[in-house]
């Protein structure tokens, strides 16, 4: 909307000067909207697989127990399950693992339970741990047993185990 600005003069020869004048608009506002989103998936992380170290040894006579952790992180409402496999030691199965040095071996096993009954291994349903995550870390311990037995020869002995998360 504009308004006409007339000048009007009184001369001997009047003169009509008109000006248009530009009005001032109110403020106008608009607005938008959009979607942010995500799709969370089930998905987990291996966060820590620290080394289970029995130390140094001699004649064992009597079992050698030791504990590491690890530690597992799961989108919440997942099943996990977290399996070993028998390690890279010559000859070493789930039930009979082994570390090695050359081609002398050092037995040991890996257990899920305090009490070192149950042999955890890397068959889903039968030898493996099982939980649900909840989006946070979740530990699981390991508790190592080497048996009494007679020792190798002197060495450092090693055996490298995988560990699987399947989801």
């Amino acid at each position: 909307m504009s308004c006409l600005l007339v000048f009007h003069m009184s001369w001997p020869s009047q003169a009509v000067l008109s000006l248009p004048v530009p009005q001032l608009a109110a403020a106008a506002t608009k607005t938008g909207t959009f979607l942010v989103s995500a799709v969370v998936v089930s998905d987990c992380d291996i966060r820590s697989t620290p080394n289970l170290a029995f130390g140094e040894v001699g004649a064992i006579s009597q079992p050698v127990d030791v504990t590491s952790v690890i530690i597992v992180a799961c989108t919440a409402g997942t099943a996990y399950t977290i399996a070993l496999n028998p390690g890279d030691g010559t000859g070493s199965t789930v039930a009979d693992r082994r570390m090695s040095n050359g081609t002398n071996s050092l037995k040991y096993q890996l257990y899920s339970d305090a009490a070192r009954t149950a042999v955890w291994g890397q068959t889903v349903g039968t030898d493996t741990v099982g939980a649900t995550g909840n989006g946070n870390d979740q530990e699981r311990t390991i508790y190592g047993r080497m048996p009494a037995q007679t020792m190798p020869a002197a060495g450092t002995y090693q055996s490298r185990v995988t560990v699987t998360v399947q989801y």
